[in-house]
C-alpha cells in the first residue's frame, strides 16, 4: 500500500506545482493589486468570480481527455490516443471561442449584480483581457491533459512556473508603472495575465515537437482523423465534469456576491480568503488528477482492485495535505491576510472567515480527490447530479441562513459552503467504493 501513496505522489507532485503555479497568478494579482487599495482588490474578486464560473466549463472539457486517452495508452493503442488528442484540440478551441462570446455578453450586466458602484466602475478592461486569455489557456490545458494521460506531468509544470515568473514581472511593470510603463493598476494585472497565457500553448507545443516520443502523436494528425464520434465522446465525458465544476464554482461565487451585499470590506476580505482557498484546492486537485491518471490506467488494463487501491490512496493522501493547510489557516490567518492588505478591518474579517475555512479544507480535499478517482472510471454524469444537490440545494440555502437569518455574517456564509462540501465528499466516496467493489 505504501507504494500506492508514493506512486500517487510521484505523479501528483508536478501536477500540484503546475496547478498551484496557476493559482500563484491569482495570488500575485491579488497581492499586487491589493497594495493599490481595497476597491481594486474587490474588483479582482468580483470579475474573477464571473470569469471562473464560465472558465470552468472549458476546464472540465479539457479534463475529459485524460481518462479516455489514459485508457488507450494503457492498452498501447497509440493511434487512438493521437486521434482523441487531435479531436480534443478542435473541440476545446471551438468551445473557448463560444465561452469568450458568452463572457462578453455578460459584461453589460455587471452593474446590475448588486455590487458597490466603485467596484463595478473599474473592472471592465480587466474583465475583457482575462476573458480573452481563456482561448490560449484552453489550448494549453488540452496539451497538458494529453501529456498527463500518457504519464508526463513535468513539461506543463515547467511551462506554468516559467510563465508565472513572466506574469509576476509584468504585473510589477504594468500595475505600478515601472521602467517607463504607465501605472495601469487593475488593468495592468489583466494585461499581464493575457500575455503570460498567450505564451503557454506556444511553449508547450514547441516542447512537444522537440521530443520524439510525443511528436509522433502530432505527426499522426490527419484531416481524415477528425471524427464526429470522438468529438461527441469527448463532450459526453467532459461536459458533466464541466457541469459539476460550474455548480461548485457557482455556489462559491454566489457566496462571493452575498459577501458584496455586506460591503466592499467584506468583498475584499473574501478575495484574500478565496485566493488562499484556490491555492490549497489546486494542491488537492493535483492529487485528484494523479488519481484520475492512475485509476484510468488500471481501468484500461481491467484491474478494478488496483483502481480501487489507487483511488483510496489518493483520498488518504489528500486528507493529510489539506489537514496541514487547515492548521496553517487556523493559526496564521492574520499573518496571511496581512500579506494582501494593510486595511485592519479587511484583515479582521478575513481572519474570521479563515476559522471556517480551516474546518472545510479537509472536506474539500476529500470531495475533489474522490471525484478525480471517479473520473478515472469515466464516471462523470452521476457526480454532476451529486454536485447539483450538494452545492445548490445544500450550500446556498445554508449559507444564506447562516449569513443573514442567523446574522453570523461572513463566517456564516462560508459555513454553508463547508456543509455542502461535506455532503459532496460523503456521496462521492460512497459512489467510488460501490463502483470498485
Amino acid at each position: 500500500m505504501t507504494n500506492k501513496y508514493l506512486e500517487n505522489f510521484k505523479i501528483a507532485g508536478p501536477i500540484i506545482l503546475s496547478l498551484a503555479g496557476q493559482s500563484i497568478v491569482q495570488i500575485a494579482d491579488s497581492v499586487m493589486v491589493g497594495r493599490t487599495g481595497a476597491v481594486p482588490l474587490a474588483g479582482v474578486s468580483f470579475a474573477g468570480a464571473i470569469i471562473m464560473n464560465v472558465m470552468v466549463i472549458g476546464l472540465g472539457l479539457t479534463i475529459g481527455l485524460t481518462p479516455i486517452a489514459g485508457m488507450h495508452w494503457a492498452r498501447n493503442e497509440f493511434r487512438r490516443v493521437s486521434g482523441y488528442f487531435q479531436n480534443s484540440l478542435s473541440v476545446n478551441l471551438i468551445f473557448s471561442l463560444l465561452l469568450v462570446v458568452l463572457l462578453f455578453a455578460i459584461a453589460p450586466l455587471m452593474p446590475y449584480l448588486g455590487q458597490p458602484d466603485e467596484v463595478t466602475s473599474i473592472v471592465y478592461s480587466y474583465y475583457v483581457m482575462v476573458s480573452l486569455s481563456l482561448i490560449p489557456m484552453m489550448i494549453f490545458l488540452t496539451g497538458k491533459q494529453f501529456l498527463e494521460s500518457v504519464g508526463n506531468t513535468h513539461i506543463s509544470m515547467y511551462i506554468t512556473l516559467l510563465t508565472n515568473v513572466v506574469n509576476i514581472i509584468l504585473n510589477y511593470l504594468f500595475i505600478y508603472g515601472k521602467m517607463g510603463f504607465p501605472a495601469m493598476g487593475i488593468d495592468g494585472a489583466g494585461l499581464a495575465t493575457l500575455i503570460s497565457r498567450l505564451l503557454m500553448p506556444l511553449i508547450l507545443f514547441i516542447a512537444i515537437n522537440r521530443k520524439v516520443g510525443y511528436r509522433r502523436f502530432v505527426k499522426m494528425f490527419r484531416i481524415a482523423h477528425f471524427s464526429n464520434k470522438e468529438h461527441i465522446h469527448l463532450i459526453k465525458i467532459g461536459l458533466p465534469i464541466s457541469g459539476q465544476m460550474v455548480i461548485e464554482f457557482f455556489s462559491l461565487s454566489a457566496i462571493t456576491f452575498m459577501m458584496g451585499w455586506m460591503g466592499t470590506k467584506s468583498l475584499a476580505a473574501n478575495q484574500i480568503v478565496q485566493t488562499m482557498i484556490n491555492f490549497t484546492f489546486m494542491i488537492a486537485n493535483g492529487v485528484a488528477a494523479a488519481s484520475t491518471i492512475l485509476v484510468s490506467h488500471s481501468t484500461g488494463m481491467g484491474d478494478i482492485p488496483g483502481a480501487r487501491a489507487r483511488g483510496f490512496a489518493g483520498i488518504r493522501l489528500s486528507t493529510i495535505v489539506m489537514g496541514t493547510a487547515a492548521l496553517l489557516f487556523l493559526f496564521f490567518g492574520e499573518e496571511i491576510a496581512t500579506l494582501f492588505t494593510t486595511d485592519k478591518e479587511v484583515i479582521a474579517i478575513a481572519v474570521k472567515i479563515f476559522y471556517v475555512v480551516a474546518v472545510f479544507e479537509i472536506f474539500d480535499g476529500l470531495q475533489v480527490t474522490a471525484l478525480g478517482a471517479l473520473r478515472g472510471l469515466t464516471d462523470t454524469k452521476r457526480p454532476m447530479f451529486i454536485a447539483i444537490f450538494s452545492y445548490l440545494f445544500i450550500s446556498l440555502p445554508v449559507a444564506y441562513i447562516g449569513g443573514f437569518v442567523l446574522n453570523l455574517g461572513e463566517a456564516g456564509l462560508m459555513s454553508g459552503f463547508a456543509f455542502g462540501l461535506l455532503v459532496a465528499a460523503t456521496l462521492f466516496i460512497r459512489r467510488f467504493s460501490a463502483l470498485t467493489k
